[in-house]
């Protein structure tokens, strides 16, 4: 029986994958390092800062002070947000009709700041029961500690769970952890996401009937 619905946030609720990528790059343009859209996508995309900072430092090759640019970045990304925020359409309408009949929980890979500030300007705060962010794990995704930690502190079995991700990474999480997943096609096409037990291209497709058959 399925209990829980765990969201991932960034690409999944918020449209931001552009406002990561701009402060990813500006942080470590100093450092001579021009980070391209497939530099960010191979090195950051679905993972905390701290590790995508760590596959930048690999894949060039430098040595990069990270506990200075998570602030950096941090700092930029609360400042661009206002003017830049998008959510998907159709998510947050989903986000609170499962929230009626589900317990309802976000696993995101951001910072604790990151997730406060996006939860309150989209109202949706009261909606999750728990929010668990890059912050609050050793290993963020894809290791399955965030999804196993969301279990854990809602007691559900990973099993009772279904997670709506975007990305590999994030999909590879919630499948190590014993969760069922949808993948939703916000940030990569079809093909990058063929590890997730569906595949659905809008957040319409996602409803009772589909979690029901889950269930089936």
């Amino acid at each position: 029986m399925i209990k829980a619905i765990l969201f991932d946030m960034n690409g999944v609720i918020i449209d931001d994958e552009h406002i990561h990528k701009k402060a990813f790059g500006e942080t470590v343009k100093k450092f001579g390092i021009n980070l391209s859209h497939e530099d960010y996508i191979e090195c950051c995309a679905g993972k905390t800062d701290r590790q995508g900072y760590i596959d930048i430092k690999n894949k060039f090759n430098i040595d990069l002070p990270i506990k200075n640019l998570l602030k950096e970045k941090a700092q930029m990304y609360l400042e661009l947000f206002p003017k830049n925020k998008a959510s998907y359409s159709g998510v947050i309408d989903l986000i609170k009709k499962l929230a009626k009949e589900y317990t309802i929980a976000l696993t995101s890979s951001s910072s604790r700041a990151e997730v406060g500030l996006v939860i309150k300007e989209f109202g949706i705060i009261d909606d999750f029961a728990i929010t668990i962010s890059g912050d609050d794990v050793q290993n963020g995704k894809p290791n399955p500690e965030p999804y196993i930690k969301t279990a854990q502190i809602l007691q559900v079995k990973p099993k009772e769970c279904v997670v709506i991700e975007d990305s590999a990474s994030g999909i590879q999480s919630a499948k190590d952890a014993g969760c069922y997943c949808i993948a939703i096609t916000t940030t990569h096409v079809r093909n990058k996401l063929q590890d997730a037990d569906i595949i659905v291209d809008k957040f319409e497709e996602i409803d009772e009937n589909l979690i029901n058959n889950i269930e089936k």
